[in-house]
């Protein structure tokens, strides 16, 4: 069989150019397939992104990132009460705000530059097998590889169509997001985990400052969305309202996220495929970071060393060490560590019971009305009501740490 490329990258997100220009690095001929107009059109994220896999790909001073994230918030919503606690480190540059419009583009220039061939308006309609290689179909024809590396985000369509992959609601969440127009610039880059601003729903919403914007949104469990019959559009518009943030709404955007966790992780690699970034199911919450970008970032730096390793050998059909490099790699390391705090971030009382729980316990902590409580006694009263225990209570925290 003749060969269009040694790689075909699907997608041209962060994990589709990371792994372009890792590859072209090593030698190799590469080819990008981008459904969008332009690399961004269809990318989206929260928009903060933890900066030290970039590091090693490019210079991010060039970067057109917003605002390095200097300022932690974390606003817990119950009912009519409040709970808000901040921590800040001016000095930090280990994440920033991002707006992926303005980032992917810059990012394929530098990849285009580099001798990446990147194919527009691309749609990738399925895949097949065949003689030793890998045939992509798409909406211009058929293109050819011994080696394809797929970064075409949470749908895995190459996945599906090789039968590797199955979308389930359980592991799935939609984010949505409104990028608001400041009326004057913010004094920092802040990040804010809002948690109670979603009701009922499982999940969390979260808002970032930009140069003169202001990202606001919320991530929630598809299989919670349905259950709760609500629509996506009007949640991050309640929650800008609850927050009284004003101003001109340039952009809104959804997405679906991958959320499966390291133990549920799909299929990462199978003859001629390695699967990357939101594809791969690469993310993390540990309940103080989430993380996305900086692992689709590494994943794909990761695949396209590996590609070269096994275009070498002249086995394509063997992909292992493309998953033995990963678990050698911050990528499956962190995700490891934070499997057990990640599991947690699934259960209903994480959302639901535990910050009226905290809510309550304040309340009567900081209220003054003859005979006081120890605190421990007041914990033990306030969980018992929510069918919680001190040792349940104990074991969550113990996740968490």
């Amino acid at each position: 069989m003749s060969f269009d490329a040694d790689v075909i990258v699907v997608g041209g997100g962060l994990a589709g150019l990371s792994a372009s220009l890792t590859a072209v690095r090593e030698g190799l001929s590469v080819l990008v397939l981008e459904r969008g107009e332009f690399s961004g059109a269809k990318n989206v994220s929260g928009g903060r992104m933890y900066v030290h896999a970039l590091r090693q790909l490019v210079d991010i001073s060039e970067a057109p990132l917003e605002r390095p994230i200097t300022k932690e918030t974390y606003l817990i919503k119950c009912s009519n009460r409040t709970i808000s606690f901040s921590f800040s480190d001016p000095e930090s540059r280990n994440s920033y705000s991002v707006l992926r419009a303005k980032f992917d583009p810059w990012l394929a220039k530098k990849a285009e530059e580099e001798g990446v061939i990147i194919s527009y308006n691309t749609l990738v309609l399925g895949a097949e097998r065949e003689d030793g290689g890998m045939t992509v179909r798409t909406n211009r024809g058929d293109l050819r590889a011994p080696l394809v590396i797929e970064a075409d985000g949470v749908t895995a369509g190459i996945s599906r169509s090789l039968g590797l992959r199955k979308l389930e609601p359980h592991s799935l969440m939609l984010g949505v997001k409104e990028v608001v127009k400041l009326e004057g610039p913010p004094e920092e880059g802040e990040a804010r985990v809002l948690v109670g601003f979603v009701g009922e729903l499982l999940g969390g919403a979260f808002m970032y400052t930009n140069e003169d914007t202001l990202s606001l949104g919320a991530t929630v469990k598809i299989n919670s969305l349905q259950e709760g019959n609500k629509m996506a559009r009007d949640l991050v518009e309640e929650i800008r309202e609850s927050l009284g943030v004003t101003g001109e709404v340039l952009e809104y955007s959804a997405h679906l996220i991958p959320y499966y966790g390291y133990d549920k992780l799909p299929p990462l690699h199978a003859p001629n495929l390695l699967v990357t970034g939101d594809a791969a199911g690469l993310l993390i919450n540990d309940g103080f970071v989430i993380r996305g970008m900086d692992l689709a970032i590494g994943s794909g730096m990761i695949a396209g060393k590996a590609a070269k390793r096994i275009l070498s050998e002249g086995k394509p059909q063997d992909t292992s060490v493309y998953e033995r490099m990963l678990r050698e790699s911050f990528v499956l390391k962190d995700m490891y560590t934070a499997r057990r705090a990640f599991t947690l971030m699934n259960e209903e009382r994480l959302f639901r019971r535990y910050p009226e729980l905290l809510c309550d316990v304040l309340a009567r902590m900081f209220k003054v009305e003859g005979e006081r409580k120890r605190l421990l006694e007041v914990v033990q009263e306030e969980a018992s009501k929510r069918g919680l225990t001190l040792t349940k209570l104990v074991r969550d925290l113990v996740k968490v740490m």
